[in-house]
């Protein structure tokens, strides 16, 4: 475990920037030219900040406080200048530490500094972008309420993309906790439709998605009796999991890829949902009743949600269109998939998708007759 870390433990509306920003009640996708993505947790409203250089967000409560500031291309030629002068300004102390995000230069740094006389207690990240321009992104709280503002400050920075691309790696906290791509020194058997495989393994990195898996679970557990907030917390739980294991999932999926008709999508679609349902039947793991991605795809384990994201991240690999299905009522998840074929479908976003039962050995498209009224099942974009 990193020093930085050690009070966490190891074992919402999103947006994106533009000219200006704009932070919606729920969640939507927001793009731009500049391509960096931020999935905030639920509530979070806008602050004070110049719509260009600096943009700030508060939590529901108001006790912490995100702040997203920009730097111009060349105006920092290493990232460590960019810290330097940033916490030099605040005043913070703390401990720093380099790393790589996606190939390229950032730094984590405590962050310890006063604000109009009140101690303040949190960390900063501090990124550079391919083109030569810089991000720093600062998540704070009160110094006596940061334990139980924790973890939703690292939630905060980890749900920061520099590009498109990096919305299907690990955040910059989990890189800064274990490097990505990260090393497989280890090799484990999975069963695939076309037999058995050893595949590259990493038990440190199945860990750290478990990390994840634990943080993002108590960052939910606290919308829980939020009427207003609750669905969209629980729709951004399973995209900041699928974000988390998506990219560690691509050589699995390649693998599996091997097994099945490129020409047909939807028949592929049904071989992988079948693969899914003979799961090994599996709740309440570590007590958040979720088996991680990565775990529940080489070993074959997991429930409803287990199953559908692994679907998922299967299948989007592959350029098939997914979205997600939770109903809170019926207390399961299903995925639907953009594909032709009959049976029933979820309308999402302008499209029909064909649904997928990932528990029930049934056909795609066919749903339990008792789960039919659509409007009780709420749809997640997940890429």
């Amino acid at each position: 475990m990193h020093p930085f870390l050690h009070a966490f433990g190891r074992a919402a509306a999103l947006f994106a920037l533009g000219t200006a920003l704009v932070l919606p009640v729920t969640a939507e996708e927001r793009t731009s030219a500049e391509g960096i993505f931020i999935d905030l947790p639920s509530g979070f409203a806008p602050g004070e900040g110049d719509g260009k250089t600096r943009f700030s967000y508060f939590s529901p409560d108001g006790e912490i406080e995100f702040d997203l500031l920009t730097r111009k291309a060349g105006q920092f030629p290493a990232v460590e200048e960019m810290a330097g002068e940033t916490l030099e300004k605040l005043g913070s102390q703390g401990q720093r530490a380099g790393f790589q995000y996606e190939g390229r230069g950032a730094l984590i740094a405590e962050l310890s500094f006063a604000m109009n006389g009140s101690p303040r207690k949190g960390y900063a990240l501090f990124l550079q972008a391919a083109s030569g321009s810089g991000y720093a992104l600062l998540a704070h709280a009160a110094a006596a309420q940061f334990d139980a503002a924790a973890d939703f400050i690292m939630s905060s920075l980890d749900a920061f993309s520099i590009d498109r691309a990096a919305r299907r790696s690990p955040g910059p906290v989990s890189q800064f906790l274990l490097p990505w791509p990260a090393p497989r020194p280890d090799r484990k058997t999975v069963a695939l439709p076309g037999g058995r495989s050893e595949l590259p393994w990493s038990p440190e990195e199945a860990e750290q998605e478990l990390y994840t898996v634990q943080r993002e679970y108590r960052v939910l557990k606290t919308y829980l009796s939020d009427k207003t907030l609750w669905s969209d917390a629980w729709a951004r739980f399973y995209r900041m999991l699928y974000r988390e294991s998506a990219g560690r999932l691509d050589g699995f999926t390649e693998a599996f890829a091997r097994t099945l008709p490129p020409e047909d999508p939807t028949e592929s679609a049904r071989r992988v949902l079948a693969w899914v349902q003979d799961f090994v039947f599996e709740r309440d793991f570590a007590g958040f009743d979720l088996v991680p991605p990565l775990v529940a795809a080489f070993e074959r384990r997991g429930d409803c949600d287990s199953r559908a994201l692994v679907m998922a991240m299967i299948l989007e690999r592959l350029g098939i269109d997914c979205v997600l299905m939770l109903s809170r009522e019926y207390s399961h998840a299903m995925l639907a998939v953009d594909l032709p074929g009959g049976g029933q479908r979820f309308p999402f976003g302008g499209k029909e998708y064909l649904v997928a039962e990932t528990t029930a050995k049934v056909g795609l498209g066919m749903i339990d007759s008792s789960q039919t009224d659509l409007s009780k099942w709420l749809g997640v974009e997940l890429e």
